[in-house]
C-alpha cells in the first residue's frame, strides 16, 4: 500500500512539474513575442516617416494547414479553371485561366483570332 502512494505522489508531482513548466514557456513565449512586436512596428514606424505604406496583421488561421503531399513525377496537375480569367474578364468553353496567358509578353486578354486558335469560345 505505501508503494502505490509513494507512486501516486510522484506521479503528481511530475505532472505538476510539467504544468509549472508549461506556464513558464507561455510566459516565456508572450514576452518575446511583445518585445518581437515592439521592434517590428518600430520599424514599420520608420518605413511610414520615409513615405512607404505598411501594416503589420496578424492572419486569421481559422482551419489548420494541410500537410503538402508530394506529388509522384509522372502525375499531371490538378488543374481546373473556372469562372472567368482574371486577365480577359470573361469566361470562355472550354473554361481557362491566367495559366494560358503565360506566353503572352504583356498580359492581355485574347483576341478573336487567339481564342480561335485556341479553339475558346467566349461565353
Amino acid at each position: 500500500m505505501d508503494f502505490e502512494d509513494f507512486t501516486m505522489a510522484e506521479k503528481q508531482t511530475a505532472l505538476q512539474q510539467i504544468k509549472k513548466l508549461d506556464e513558464e514557456r507561455t510566459k516565456l513565449l508572450e514576452g518575446a513575442k511583445a518585445d518581437a512586436l515592439a521592434r517590428a512596428e518600430e520599424a514599420i514606424n520608420e518605413l511610414t516617416a520615409l513615405g512607404f505604406d505598411y501594416e503589420l496583421v496578424e492572419p486569421a488561421r481559422a482551419t489548420t494547414r494541410k500537410p503538402r503531399t508530394t506529388a509522384r513525377k509522372g502525375s499531371a496537375p490538378d488543374h481546373h479553371p473556372r469562372g472567368t480569367c482574371p486577365i480577359c474578364g470573361w469566361a470562355t468553353n472550354p473554361p481557362h485561366d491566367k495559366r494560358s496567358h503565360k506566353s503572352q509578353q504583356k498580359k492581355r486578354p485574347f483576341t478573336a483570332d487567339e481564342l480561335n486558335q485556341r479553339s475558346l469560345v467566349r461565353v
